[in-house]
């Protein structure tokens, strides 16, 4: 699906295609698709979702992760919004963490919102991990909550998230704020998927604020940290306040590793 630079009310969402080689992988040839920043309820509704869903299910990743943000945290939340993740976690395992909206929404009772994900098939991880296992294909995944969360006494906990881990196993590890990488020093992970930053969509301050945030060090895109370690940061999906993107088309990342 095309996109123009400039997005203002009509939505479109583009498929952007990244090819990672991270030799420590189990396996070569295996899809993720990550969705970030999808802000349902402003301004993008239920059958933005249907067809969201519809979009990954013909992609056929080997799992699908939700990097957080899912729903605005300003809104009047209807649950049924999100009843279409359910076609889609009947056919891809899908995954979910976090982001300051959903932690800004339901606060210290987040676990009633990762409840009703449950409920509709979504595998949700809150500071803790999980082994996948697809044929070869085994390693772990690693789900950290959000930074805001310590103002509502549901903090981000590394050391949990990473305490059951194999350490035999490759590890990649979803965090909403690609700032948080800082704080994962002496943690052992290949790949880090985040999102948060909208890659620059303009907000009250716009470009020049993702940037201070984040000293432009891991504000889009895809970066080696060290030798055979990644962080990629997505475009994101929808909008958290104002309807509108400058060069920064919303996308749904296929992400395809090998490890040769």
């Amino acid at each position: 699906m095309k996109h123009n630079f400039i997005s203002p009310w009509k939505h479109i969402t583009q498929k952007k295609y990244i090819k990672l080689n991270i030799p420590k992988f189990p396996c070569s040839d295996y899809t993720i698709v990550n969705l970030s920043d999808i802000h349902l309820g402003y301004y993008l509704d239920k059958s933005f979702l249907e067809n969201l869903v519809k979009d990954v299910i013909d992609i056929s990743p080997n799992i699908c992760v939700i990097t957080g943000d899912l729903i605005s945290y300003n809104i009047n939340l209807d649950i049924e919004i999100l009843s279409p993740l359910k076609y889609l976690t009947q056919q891809i395992p899908t995954y979910f963490i976090v982001g300051n909206h959903e932690i800004g929404l339901y606060r210290s009772n987040i676990r009633e919102f990762l409840d009703k994900l449950n409920i509709l098939g979504v595998h949700t991880l809150f500071n803790q991990s999980t082994i996948i296992m697809q044929s070869k294909c085994i390693f772990n995944l690693v789900g950290v909550g959000d930074f805001i969360g310590e103002r509502f006494g549901v903090p981000m906990d590394i050391e949990k998230s990473f305490r059951d881990i194999d350490i035999n196993l490759a590890t990649i590890v979803l965090i909403h704020r690609p700032n948080s990488i800082r704080f994962f020093q002496g943690y052992p992970f290949v790949l880090s998927l985040s999102g948060h930053n909208h890659g620059g969509q303009i907000t009250k301050l716009g470009l020049l604020s993702s940037v201070i945030r984040n000293q432009g060090k891991f504000l889009i895109g895809l970066k080696e940290i060290e030798e055979g370690k990644f962080v990629y940061v997505s475009n994101g999906i929808g909008y958290s306040r104002i309807p509108f993107r400058l060069f920064a088309p919303s996308q749904i990342d296929v992400i395809k590793i090998n490890n040769s």
